[in-house]
């Protein structure tokens, strides 16, 4: 929460210290559009951050346990799994080089 209002309160400091010219350029709703949308973002790296290290301990969990009831099977289920991750990414990486992305943003007013 603390990190929010640290954001907040330099956007607005910032929207402030415009010059004439610039506040001329910037709508009243692209302030306010990174004062809700985009500040939220932080709020949800902060909730997904986790996963970076508790992911990788529920697969290793959760394959041993498989390991012990289903035996060698369970590796056919985590390749899967893995390839499917893989062409996720892929998918990501190409939605996010091609034009698409920027049309959309252009589209809804949301930053890249």
């Amino acid at each position: 929460m603390r990190l929010r209002v640290a954001i907040c309160h330099m956007i607005y400091r910032k929207a402030l210290r415009l010059s004439s010219s610039a506040m001329g350029k910037t709508t009243t709703g692209q302030i306010v559009n990174l004062l809700s949308n985009d500040v939220s973002r932080f709020d949800q790296v902060m909730m997904f951050l986790h996963y970076l290290w508790v992911g990788p301990l529920q697969v290793i969990a959760v394959t041993a346990l498989l390991w012990m009831e289903i035996g060698m099977s369970c590796l056919a289920g985590m390749a899967v799994l893995i390839i499917l991750l893989l062409f996720k990414a892929a998918l990501g990486c190409c939605f996010h080089h091609s034009g698409v992305r920027p049309q959309l943003s252009q589209m809804t007013g949301s930053g890249p």
